[in-house]
């Protein structure tokens, strides 16, 4: 019952698994296609400026850090507080 499969029942289940493989592949290039298509529409689209413009600009805050010498924790370089060991510098 679980002897070595024929040589047909190979070759039929690496055709299947090929088609299924293919087909997944197949599938998602025409869903990057359809999203890159939607993306391309929603950037032609008048209001669409108008929404970008009027989209807050986040703006990212970059702190200086140092190492703690006692603990090895980072800490803001300015307004450093105590991280509670009794040796610490700040």
């Amino acid at each position: 019952m679980f002897g070595i499969p024929s040589f047909q029942k190979l070759i039929v289940l690496a055709v299947i698994l090929a088609v299924v493989w293919y087909g997944f592949k197949f599938l998602g290039r025409l869903q990057d296609t359809r999203r890159k298509e939607a993306r391309k529409r929603d950037l032609r689209s008048p209001d669409s400026k108008a929404r970008r413009e009027a989209a807050p600009q986040e703006s990212l805050d970059v702190e200086e850090t140092v190492v703690c010498s006692q603990c090895g924790a980072y800490v803001p370089a300015r307004g450093a507080a105590s991280c509670g060991k009794a040796r610490c510098p700040y």
